[in-house]
């Protein structure tokens, strides 16, 4: 008797055991993917000069502000960001007030030289309301000043 008891547990363990991955892959389908969490686009401002990066929130997420850089390649050198207030919010995970952004959110980088396309690369972090913090991300877009100001801001996003 004891001997099918002993063994009836054991099974019980194996089955929960085995059900965990399951379990952690229901859990995470309630999250949204990052990309679609935080979405990034960029464009050349009207100025010609400046690039607007652009970032949709998704609601129930946020980014922190100081986990925000970004890093232009081919040359192109760009300024210091320009960013809108954003709100602070007390951070379990690091136990402290943090500036995050909810929404959308556009960060304008001055851009001080660039002699063709060049590839802007945003870093970014964020987390969800409910307690999914997604590790750092970047994401890319190529771009191209405009030498005119009135002329059509270029830019493709990745």
């Amino acid at each position: 008797m004891k001997l099918r008891q002993w063994a009836g547990r054991v099974a019980l363990i194996a089955i929960a055991w085995l059900a965990l991955p399951v379990q952690a892959a229901v859990r995470a389908a309630d999250f949204l993917d990052p990309d679609d969490a935080f979405r990034f686009s960029a464009t050349v401002a009207e100025d010609g000069r400046t690039v607007a990066a652009r970032f949709s929130i998704a609601d129930g997420y946020y980014l922190y502000h100081d986990r925000f850089a970004f890093i232009a390649s081919d040359g192109a050198q760009l300024g210091t960001p320009q960013y809108p207030p954003g709100k602070v919010k007390f951070d379990e995970t690091f136990n402290r007030q943090l500036e995050i952004y909810r929404g959308n959110v556009v960060v304008k980088l001055p851009v001080q030289a660039a002699s063709g396309p060049f590839t802007l690369t945003a870093k970014l972090q964020g987390c969800a309301d409910r307690g999914l913090c997604y590790p750092p991300e970047q994401r890319t877009a190529q771009l191209l000043l405009t030498s005119n100001a009135s002329a059509p801001p270029g830019a493709t996003t990745e």
